[in-house]
C-alpha cells in the first residue's frame, strides 16, 4: 500500500490527511468572523462534502470551536451528507452539533477536565489528544486539543492553537520526539524563543506551517518575518512549507 503521507489544504488551519484510502479531516470547515483568516474556498469544500458523502473521509475532528477553527454550519452539512460521519473534538463543538443534528453522527468529546491522553480509534488510524493551553491570555480558558494521529505507521502531531510552551512539546515528545509531520500555527516556528524549546523535544522530519492571516491583512508582515526566521534559523529543523492559500496539496 502506498503510505506517503498526503495533506490537503483546506482553510486557515485545517487540513485533509490522507493516507491511501483512508483519510481523516482536521479543523477542515472554517469560517473568521474577523475575516483575518481565509475560509474554507467554496471549490474545496465542494471537495470535502463530495468525499464524505461517498465514505471516502469518514472522519473530523476540530482542536475547537472558535470560526477559523470550525464551521458549525458547514459541519451539520456534512454530518447531513452521511449521517455516519465520525465528529472528535471539544465540548463545546460537540455540544453545538448535538443541537444542529441531534440524530447524525458518531460523536466523541473529550472532556475539558480531562488531565491525560485520550486515545480514539478512526477508521484507518487513531488518535492521541490532550487538552492543551491555547495561545493568548484572552484565550487561555478556551478548550483546545492538541492532536497525535497515527495512520499506516505515520505520525503526525496538530497543535491547534496551542500555547508553545515547553511542556507543551515535552508531552509530545513523550508520545514521538520524531513525529514525520507538525501541523502548526505560524509562530511557533516563526518565533525564535518557540523554536528553542521546540528543538529540545522534538525533530520533526516536515512541518506546515498554517494559521497566515490573509496578505491584505498582513500588515506588519508577520509572513515574511516568520520565513526570514526559519531560513537564519541553524537548529536543525526543516524549512517549513507555509500554507500560504488554501487548495494546495503536500506530498512527503
Amino acid at each position: 500500500m502506498n503510505t506517503n503521507i498526503i495533506v490537503y489544504h483546506t482553510a486557515s488551519c485545517g487540513v485533509l490527511i490522507k493516507i491511501g484510502r483512508k483519510a481523516v479531516g482536521v479543523d477542515a470547515f472554517s469560517k473568521d468572523p474577523d475575516g483575518l483568516y481565509p475560509d474554507t474556498p467554496p471549490q474545496v469544500k465542494a471537495e470535502l462534502f463530495a468525499g464524505i458523502e461517498k465514505g471516502g473521509i469518514g472522519t473530523l475532528l476540530f482542536t475547537h470551536a472558535h470560526g477559523d477553527h470550525f464551521c458549525p454550519k458547514d459541519t451539520a452539512e456534512a454530518l447531513g451528507r452521511n449521517p455516519e460521519l465520525m465528529i472528535i473534538s471539544t465540548e463545546e463543538v460537540i455540544g453545538k452539533l448535538r443541537g444542529m443534528a441531534p440524530d447524525r453522527g458518531r460523536m466523541y468529546e473529550v472532556s475539558p477536565e480531562e488531565k491525560g491522553n485520550v486515545k480514539i480509534w478512526f477508521p484507518g488510524g487513531c488518535a492521541e489528544l490532550f487538552n492543551s493551553t491555547h495561545m493568548g491570555e484572552a484565550y487561555a480558558g478556551v478548550q483546545n486539543l492538541t492532536a497525535m494521529v497515527e495512520m499506516e505507521g505515520k505520525r503526525m502531531v496538530l497543535l491547534g492553537d496551542a500555547w508553545p510552551r515547553e511542556e507543551l512539546f515535552a508531552r509530545i515528545g513523550a508520545w514521538e520526539q520524531t513525529p514525520d509531520i507538525l501541523i502548526a500555527p505560524f509562530p511557533v516556528i516563526g518565533l525564535p524563543s518557540s523554536r528553542r524549546l521546540l528543538v529540545k523535544h522534538l525533530k520533526p522530519a516536515q512541518i506546515l506551517a498554517l494559521h497566515l492571516p490573509k496578505p491584505e491583512r498582513d500588515s506588519q508582515n508577520w509572513l515574511a518575518s516568520a520565513k526570514k526566521v526559519c531560513e537564519s534559523a541553524k537548529d536543525g529543523l526543516p524549512m517549513p512549507w507555509f500554507g500560504e492559500k488554501p487548495g494546495k496539496m503536500y506530498c512527503l
